[in-house]
């Protein structure tokens, strides 16, 4: 007897043959469905592991917020789905303070400076996640399956099988692992990673400040990692990231409220004043993580399944976001001129342009940590000097912000 899978739409699903199946429902994946929804008749799955999705709250911010790029808000645009996010809630910022808690180094980036009205966005997590899933649900094309536990991959010549853990079978054409840095459908699939542990872990919570924070999003680098202040609305709420060694980050969590926002306010140097209030503190162990591959013969990974990063940079959210734009290019591009938009030679297509992005990305993200945190006098003064220098060379500078919200070249068209 076949097993019954409940989706999220109230549809039950028997054993099933779909054109795409998505293994996770997160935003990279959910952006994904939404954009091969949009353009092409293709029958769409995504399957997720958990039983629902965590519902945004209009009462209290969510810990899980994501620095978004303006090309990250032009494929929300593009989805037809950024109204909703707005609505939800969204801050804007339109300045970010970088400096060097043991030298005298500073640089500051407006957008001004590159005749833009804002640098980006911070969103919560849950808001992005659900205004995409809010749109899907409304494409008959596309199923979205919660409680599919995923057991078992079965290799066809034309295709795979997923087989759930109550017996649930998915055929599809082409898998795509969109479930996080941990992926299922990397694994089984024999994708290696490279990984490598920071041995720090990142203390996240939302503070509310004396100081109105002025729509800036600021970074200090101490000695024991980057601290930064990400502004949230209303103008004196703000989320924190604060990256420190793992027995370190262990003690500040072991703080009570009063002690903690003491010490916070110091590490920042009092920019923002005094710490007012603080909401419920908890830590993420960091690490870099890239795969050696991207695809395999009716696979192909995205988002945090294929690389994940230091969150100094705030950029994990915008790379996910533009492998699915990448990949959903492609495929739509096959499908429209009759190609095999599943063939190994389409999907490497995917790889050569996502891949050489990324690797860049992690590489920027590593020499900043690091030059960051050496001690050395001569080091310190070098970064002190360059901090200096680049915010005085302004073409410099703007090459920096212009990369940074997204305006690069070799982006997908969504994003453009």
């Amino acid at each position: 007897m076949d097993a019954v899978c409940e989706t999220g739409f109230g549809v039950a699903v028997l054993k099933k043959e779909y054109d795409i199946v998505i293994v996770g429902g997160g935003i990279v994946g959910s952006a994904l469905a939404a954009m091969l929804a949009q353009q092409t008749a293709l029958s769409v799955a995504v399957l997720e592991a958990q039983p629902s999705i965590s519902a945004w709250s209009a009462s209290a911010y969510s810990h899980r917020v994501s620095a978004i790029t303006l090309a990250s808000q032009r494929i929300f645009q593009a989805l037809d789905v950024w109204e909703a996010i707005r609505q939800k809630r969204v801050s804007p910022f339109n300045g970010i303070q970088v400096w060097d808690a043991k030298g005298k180094g500073e640089i500051e980036f407006y957008s001004r400076e590159i005749a833009e009205p804002l640098l980006g966005f911070i969103i919560e997590n849950s808001a992005m996640q659900s205004a995409l899933i809010e749109k899907i649900q409304h494409r008959t094309q596309v199923d979205f399956i919660y409680s599919v536990n995923l057991a078992e991959i079965v290799d066809g010549e034309s295709g795979i099988e997923l087989i759930a853990d109550n017996g649930g079978r998915f055929s599809t054409r082409l898998a795509v692992a969109a479930d996080g840095a941990s992926s299922w459908l990397r694994s089984r699939a024999g994708i290696e990673v490279e990984k490598y542990d920071y041995e720090q872990h990142a203390i996240v919570a939302t503070v509310h400040t004396a100081l109105p924070h002025q729509d800036i999003a600021r970074q200090v680098f101490l000695e024991t990692g980057p601290l930064a202040f990400l502004p949230l609305c209303p103008s004196h709420a703000c989320s924190i990231v604060w990256s420190l060694p793992v027995e370190e980050a262990k003690y500040q969590l072991s703080l009570d409220d009063e002690s903690f926002k003491q010490v916070l306010a110091q590490a920042f140097d009092h920019r923002l004043g005094d710490i007012l209030s603080l909401e419920r503190r908890y830590a993420l162990p960091l690490y870099r993580q890239q795969t050696r591959q991207y695809i395999r013969q009716h696979v192909a990974l995205v988002g945090d399944a294929a690389h994940t990063v230091h969150p100094l940079a705030g950029q994990g959210v915008n790379m996910g976001l533009l492998d699915a734009a990448s990949l959903a290019e492609i495929i739509i591009d096959a499908h429209q001129q009759r190609r095999n938009f599943a063939s190994f030679a389409n999907l490497r297509r995917y790889e050569r342009w996502r891949k050489a992005d990324n690797l860049a990305m992690l590489a920027g993200v590593d020499m900043i940590k690091n030059l960051f945190a050496s001690d050395k006098k001569t080091v310190r003064s070098l970064r002190s000097f360059g901090l200096s220098m680049t915010n005085y060379l302004q073409w410099i500078k703007n090459g920096f912000t212009r990369y940074a919200v997204g305006d690069r070249g070799g982006l997908p068209r969504i994003a453009t």
